[in-house]
């Protein structure tokens, strides 16, 4: 009897996204789109008390799509991603737009970064979340943000209280279809690992509200009396 072997979401998605193909494919994806820059102003909105010259994560970054709007805000950048191949892209995009200085690169993943504790003032990660199903793949990964980050963390992930959200539970459901990635989370849910993780919610965005699944929450680490 062969035993069949299951893997995480989390092993699944970094197989997935790191390839070359991949790379290739998000290199410009998004890139100057109304999604784009409703991202963007939540991001910017979420990061509003973080000084000129704070030293933010980007986790993942993918080929560095938001790499220009954090240097632009005067942070300095250190851009991360479990694929190298995406942080060649991102790294050939600073180049290109010659704010290389502004950034550092690293190709580690969020569950062990191997990076320092208190490292940064700020941590974004961007249209990850969405692919982790399991709470404790999700819990895990935030538990490393709030290892590394003093200051805001900035977390998206698809909020299941959206047109969009029910639109692809309908589709699936007429498909017979159980999806197994990019799955809408429930709002409660997440602000459920959000709290086992040590952290607390500051304020949540949504990109369209009631129309957009992608949302963001802030959070940051719980005060500890």
């Amino acid at each position: 009897m062969v035993r069949k072997i299951v893997r995480t979401s989390a092993e699944e998605a970094i197989e997935r996204f790191g390839t070359l193909t991949a790379a290739e494919k998000y290199s410009t994806a998004l890139e100057g789109t109304k999604t784009h820059l409703r991202e963007v102003r939540c991001i910017q909105r979420a990061l509003q008390m973080v000084p000129v010259g704070g030293k933010v994560l980007d986790l993942p970054c993918g080929a560095g799509r938001l790499l220009p709007s954090l240097t632009a805000l005067g942070f300095q950048v250190v851009a991360v991603d479990s694929s190298p191949h995406m942080v060649a892209f991102a790294r050939k995009r600073t180049e290109a737009r010659g704010f290389e200085k502004e950034t550092e690169f690293l190709v580690s993943s969020i569950f062990d970064t191997g990076l320092n504790d208190d490292t940064f003032d700020a941590v974004i990660c961007n249209r990850l979340f969405h692919h982790f199903k399991e709470p404790q793949i999700r819990r895990n990964a935030l538990r490393e943000l709030r290892r590394l980050c003093t200051g805001t963390i900035v977390v998206s992930f698809f909020c299941n209280l959206a047109l969009d959200a029910l639109v692809s539970y309908l589709k699936n459901a007429i498909r017979r279809k159980k999806p197994s990635d990019r799955i809408p989370i429930g709002y409660g849910v997440f602000a459920r690992d959000i709290d086992a993780s040590g952290l607390c919610i500051e304020r949540s965005l949504a990109t369209r509200p009631g129309i957009s699944r992608q949302w963001y929450f802030a959070v940051r680490r719980k005060v500890v009396p």
